[in-house]
């Protein structure tokens, strides 16, 4: 296993190549306890943070954000990028590092999980 990066999940590289990661589609999961009654404070953030991601991200094929029926507190982010260095810029971008820090007081948990487009 090879881990990418913290609470980033493990590629199984004995199943999936290195060219396949660096090539294909990445999906990145994101679970999000939200500190008890911030949750509507959160989402203005990672709505506006999803407008700046699509309008400047080309490489960016979806983003969503979701609020699971169950979970009050808890917000999902689904997100597809074209490639792995897709992903590297995303997360290196002004805005991306401005939006970790400016939600960090607002997040009791942080699960991310990334996973190869595996649907072809």
């Amino acid at each position: 296993y090879r881990h990418m990066g913290q609470n980033a999940g493990l590629w199984k590289t004995s199943e999936i190549s290195l060219q396949e990661i660096l090539m294909s589609a990445i999906v990145i999961h994101v679970r999000l306890v939200i500190v008890e009654g911030r949750r509507d404070e959160f989402l203005d953030h990672v709505r506006a943070h999803r407008e700046r991601v699509l309008a400047r991200e080309p490489a960016c094929q979806r983003f969503d954000v979701s609020v699971p029926d169950d979970e009050a507190d808890t917000v999902r982010l689904y997100e597809v990028y074209d490639d792995r260095a897709a992903v590297d810029h995303h997360m290196r971008t002004d805005y991306m590092l401005a939006y970790r820090e400016e939600t960090m007081p607002l997040i009791a948990e942080r699960t991310l999980t990334m996973a190869v487009m595996a649907n072809e």
